[in-house]
């Protein structure tokens, strides 16, 4: 069943691949710049019209404005753009635990963060 949903989401995915190049192909745009998120979308949306379509010239019609909008919504050309990727710590209201638990007491000047006050720990030896 597993090889099963990963071919079925390769396949989903070969579909909205090729309905960018068609797009691309019939309206002259660059395939590098239109957007998998926007085709996607739009192909949810106009499933449902084409399903109640009646005749096949109304089809064809949703067909061709699928491929105009898919064709009119290229990603934005962004130069310069930069995405490093970094890993930063969440800032978190609360000292580290870094001794046992039955010896760690909570200190009220650890952390300015807390919003009414540190919180009342009992020391339990």
């Amino acid at each position: 069943m597993v090889r099963k949903e990963l071919l079925a989401g390769l396949i989903a995915h070969n579909l909205v691949r090729c309905v960018m190049a068609e797009a691309a192909r019939h309206h002259d745009a660059v395939l590098e710049r239109l957007s998998f998120k926007g085709t996607l979308d739009a192909l949810r949306q106009f499933s449902a019209f084409e399903a109640q379509a009646r005749s096949q010239r109304l089809k064809r019609k949703l067909w061709l404005d699928l491929l105009r909008i898919v064709a009119n919504d290229p990603v934005p050309l962004r130069p310069g753009r930069s995405e490093p990727r970094a890993l930063k710590r969440r800032p978190k209201p609360f000292p580290l635990l870094n001794r046992p638990r039955r010896h760690f007491v909570e200190l009220p000047h650890r952390n300015n963060r807390w919003h009414g006050g540190p919180r009342k720990y009992q020391r339990l030896n």
